[in-house]
């Protein structure tokens, strides 16, 4: 009996060893999903610029631009927003990229005219001269002439224009308005519909024009350190809302539209942060203390 009773167990307990070892051998060849633990991620850094790429333009907005003033103070669908009322029959734009200035009356080309005079002056000493003792005529007392240079320089300055500039001028016209579509000419001719903000927006585009060409140099100067460049041909286009309060002080900018390169984006916010603040905006534009507006910039390479 005691026998029979060891053949038992023995057979017991090989038969549980073999079931354990396939079941773990079974458990073994099971497939598990392989967790990966990430490692902690640290804090970001607060972004005061959101991003927040949309078209620059609306379809029932219109852009704020200087122009020419005209004689027919009639506009029909017209597509900017000026000081006045504007119609010309044919729309152009200035070949010459500046501070906007209209054009003067006067020469286009004043100051070669202005060296050509010289040159002809200086001929006329080299002739001899002849004294009035020599034809037996008594000398007049001639008037003697006071220089003013400043006067001189001013005079000539104002002959420089365009035959048919405005009266009242200096110099040849230009313009930095981004216009798309438009032929080249000689003046900013542009269809225009008065606007009753135009002095807010024009008070903020002349402290921008202190500001945003520096920078942009400056940016564009770090590229070429950096041995990148500018793609030719094109327009980096940034747009940018800006919240001001009250008192016309920036409360927030928020970049509307991407150039597409950072540097000029920061260009246009650090524009924005050293032209501001800009006091006292008009109370239509003012809402729950807020005014925002909209300003794009525009570098063409």
């Amino acid at each position: 009996m005691d026998e029979l009773a060891q053949d038992n167990s023995k057979k017991i307990f090989y038969t549980v060893l073999v079931f354990s070892f396939l079941v773990h051998l079974g458990v073994s060849l099971m497939q598990f999903p392989s967790w990966k633990v990430s490692p902690p991620r640290e804090e970001e850094e607060q972004i005061v610029i959101r991003l927040m790429p949309q078209p620059l333009e609306k379809k029932d907005s219109k852009q704020i631009v200087r122009t020419e003033k005209s004689k027919i103070k009639k506009s029909k669908n017209a597509k900017f927003l000026s000081k006045n009322d504007n119609f010309f029959a044919r729309e152009t734009r200035n070949a010459r990229t500046g501070v906007f200035q209209a054009a003067a009356k006067g020469v286009e080309k004043a100051h070669n005219h202005k060296i050509q005079r010289k040159k002809i002056e200086k001929k006329k000493k080299k002739v001899k001269k002849i004294n009035m003792s020599d034809l037996a005529i008594k000398p007049m007392a001639m008037p003697k002439k006071v220089a003013d240079k400043k006067a001189v320089a001013k005079r000539d300055l104002m002959k420089k224009g365009l035959e048919n500039g405005q009266k009242k001028g200096i110099g040849l016209g230009q313009t930095n308005d981004y216009l798309e579509k438009l032929p080249l000419g000689d003046f900013t001719k542009l269809n225009t519909q008065e606007y009753e903000f135009y002095g807010f927006y024009n008070r903020i585009r002349e402290k921008l024009e202190q500001f945003w060409g520096v920078n942009i140099q400056e940016q564009a100067d770090k590229l070429y350190k950096q041995g990148r460049t500018l793609a030719s041909d094109s327009n980096l286009i940034t747009g940018l809302t800006i919240q001001l309060n009250g008192k016309g002080e920036i409360v927030e900018i928020q970049i509307k539209s991407t150039s597409g390169m950072k540097e000029m984006d920061d260009a246009a916010i650090e524009a924005f942060n050293q032209a501001g603040p800009f006091p006292n905006p008009p109370k239509g534009m003012v809402r729950n203390d807020r005014a925002v507006i909209e300003w794009g910039f525009v570098v063409n390479t």
